[in-house]
């Protein structure tokens, strides 16, 4: 947390948040839904990911097919947190989370700091973006390897393999698109 050390100032035993402040218009029941939601996607990535490593496939042998699908563990573990803070967030704004040492002001009841807009909002952005980018490399490296040496390797391993990926695309995608959708509704202010 060192990163947004100067957005605190110590007042006694506690701390005022000076930082920027992060609001939305959307409702919290709304937000906490996405929070679920986009946190079950990624576990989901995380189980077909899982699967998709047990494959003994021709293309788990090949430098340029699984670097990118190997490559995938941190975006999809990233983004598991963010989901996991942001539904934190949503748990301390129904008065279900622990008490803070930071003395939040009455106009700012609700806001995002910068910290948990940086971990529950921008981080599964960047995230869902990087899978998608990470599985589609894969889809189309996997395909490559398929067209180039077609005799040589077990076929329906292979294409295990394609539909595993393209799973993990399909979910990135669904996530990237609610999560870019969730990101727009914020706004920032001092």
């Amino acid at each position: 947390m060192k990163k947004y050390g100067n957005d605190y100032r110590q007042n006694g035993k506690q701390f005022e948040y000076t930082g920027k402040w992060h609001s939305t218009k959307a409702e919290a029941k709304e937000l906490k839904q996405y929070a679920w939601s986009y946190t079950g996607l990624m576990i989901a990535a995380m189980i077909v990911y899982v699967a998709g490593l047990m494959i003994n496939n021709a293309g788990s042998r090949v430098f340029w097919v699984l670097i990118p699908f190997v490559t995938m563990i941190f975006p999809i573990s990233y983004g598991i947190m963010g989901g996991v803070s942001l539904l934190l967030f949503c748990r301390n704004q129904e008065g279900k989370g622990q008490t803070s040492q930071v003395v939040i002001p009455e106009e700012h009841v609700g806001h995002m700091t910068r910290a948990q807009y940086e971990k529950g909002i921008r981080r599964p952005v960047r995230c869902s973006i990087a899978i998608v980018g990470f599985a589609f490399f894969t889809c189309v490296a996997d395909l490559i390897l398929i067209l180039l040496k077609p005799t040589d390797l077990v076929l329906t391993r292979e294409l295990l393999f394609e539909v595993v990926s393209a799973i993990t695309l399909t979910l990135g995608s669904v996530a990237a698109v609610q999560s870019c959708r969730t990101k727009v509704k914020f706004t920032i202010f001092e």
